[in-house]
């Protein structure tokens, strides 16, 4: 490293002003500190450490990795320090990364490895494992509270990518998990056993530790059940099954390896949802549709939200401003509404909104994005308490006749309650799909399931694929009071 050189006091002053009308646009969760001004012309240079990092390893150790090393530093005022933070992600755009704090000892730069552990648990995944991991690096010239971000407003440095063990998590969690029948005895029926849904998708036990699963009870009959994880299910392993300690009121309780079977106090359509984190489970009646329903709009024109996992409900449905949940047509059962101690997101063109829920006793609703009466495509996860919703303020036919270009779709004329979306005399040719607001970002395909006296019915769903007719100019109809939805298409 080429020896540190003065900084003038005259240049000083002009890094402090610069930085006076701007804002660093850190990601929420970062913890490298605002700049007081800019240190322009240091002509640092840092590169990421060659050699891979096994987490596990140093904490063995007791010492700190090495996760790069200052090549060049030049022009750095004496009296400063050098700070650096080291920023991680699962790809080369840092979106989302999380930064830590590293130590500077000379050319070398290390990081705390359980530090290091919590930014890639945080950034990119909770499973422990060896991942290549993007890396790259801020730094500051200090001085007491005073920091002067190296290089200016978004500069960082030794970027690329580094391979990293990270710490074994401290309780093993498994990528499925099953729910086993039971007798009343706890002797289990492996044969009849159902894997349970992941309730925030496909991914990692460790990154959502919670599963659940819908069954329907018959009122004459007792249920009994235990839990296995996808080992003890694949060596049907009895031994190995968690067992049931029930709360006061028998619908929440722990789950642990030897405890007793579990039995169910609810019949009819039961959900029943498990944390491995938390070893614990509860249960609760299934719903098969929820209501999302828009202040005085009568039940029967509203457009229900649909399952396939009793845990996600989604579809389009028309809302006028602010909205509540049903679990019931009748506005009757639970309903649910906005968590007020958690601010909605809104995206930066105002069609998309995402937020949490909460049950609610009172006349609370959840205010939509766009104010008026518009149509929106609705997810809804009942376990994870969150709510996404996508405006659809246009819909178009796009595809083959007009070269696939979204911005200037065949536009479809919605009725008063948005339900139905027509056009007439439409040019049709091959392939085609239904696009949302000029764009690719909401889109629905399908597929045909009959055709018969000139007329061509598909049904729709959203990201569906592609759909397909024989050229020729078409009437259009998209008919969204169904389940389901469904797009006829009948030759003129």
């Amino acid at each position: 490293m080429k020896g540190l050189k003065f900084i003038s006091a005259f240049a000083l002053v002009l890094g402090l002003a610069a930085c006076d009308n701007y804002d660093l646009p850190n990601p929420p969760g970062q913890t490298y500190p605002q700049p007081d001004g800019y240190l322009t012309d240091s002509d640092l240079q840092i590169a990421i450490a060659p050699e891979a990092i096994n987490l596990v390893q140093a904490n063995e150790a007791n010492i700190e990795p090495t996760v790069a090393t200052i090549e060049q530093l030049d022009n750095f005022p004496a009296e400063y320090s050098l700070s650096v933070y080291m920023e991680v992600a699962s790809n080369d755009a840092f979106n989302p990364s999380a930064v830590i704090a590293a130590t500077v000892n000379g050319n070398n730069i290390s990081v705390n490895p359980d530090a290091l552990n919590g930014a890639i648990q945080q950034a990119i995944t909770k499973k422990p494992g060896t991942y290549t991991i993007n890396a790259r690096y801020i730094a500051y010239a200090t001085l007491g509270s005073t920091n002067l971000r190296i290089g200016g407003l978004d500069a960082t440095y030794g970027n690329g990518t580094i391979d990293v063990t990270t710490l074994n998590a401290a309780k093993d969690i498994e990528d499925a998990y099953y729910l086993v029948p039971c007798g009343a005895d706890g002797t289990p029926d492996f044969a009849k056993a159902v894997e349970m849904n992941n309730t925030a998708g496909n991914v990692s036990g460790y990154d959502n530790p919670e599963f659940a699963i819908q069954i329907d009870v018959p009122e004459t009959e007792d249920y009994f059940f235990m839990i296995a994880s996808a080992s003890a299910y694949e060596a049907k392993d009895a031994a190995a099954l968690y067992g049931c300690n029930p709360a006061e009121d028998n619908l929440s309780g722990k789950l642990s390896v030897g405890s007793k079977v579990g039995e169910l106090p609810l019949k009819g359509s039961v959900l029943i949802t498990i944390n491995m984190e938390q070893d614990s489970y509860s249960v609760n009646f299934a719903f098969a549709n929820i209501f999302p329903i828009s202040g005085s709009t009568a039940v029967n024109n509203s457009m229900w939200l649909y399952t396939d996992n009793f845990i996600n409900y989604y579809g389009v449905t028309a809302i006028n401003q602010r909205w509540a949940i049903y679990t019931q047509a009748d506005k009757q059962g639970v309903k649910f509404t906005v968590n007020p101690a958690v601010e909605p997101i809104v995206s930066e063109n105002g069609f998309e909104q995402s937020g949490e829920i909460m049950m609610a006793t009172d006349n609370s609703s959840i205010s939509a994005p766009v104010k008026a009466n518009t149509l929106y495509y609705v997810d809804v996860n009942l376990v994870q308490n969150t709510y996404t919703m996508k405006a659809l303020t246009t819909l178009g036919i796009v595809g083959n006749h007009n070269g696939w270009n979204e911005k200037e779709s065949l536009p479809l004329t919605p009725s008063r309650d948005l339900k139905t979306w027509t056009a007439t005399d439409v040019e049709l040719d091959g392939e085609f799909k239904i696009n949302a607001n000029g764009a690719w970002d909401y889109d629905f395909g399908g597929a045909a399931v009959e055709t018969s006296n000139g007329a061509h019915v598909y049904n729709l769903q959203f990201k569906g694929g592609n759909m397909s007719i024989e050229k020729g100019t078409y009437d259009v109809k998209v008919d969204f009071s169904t389940m389901p939805y469904v797009m006829t298409i009948t030759k003129k």
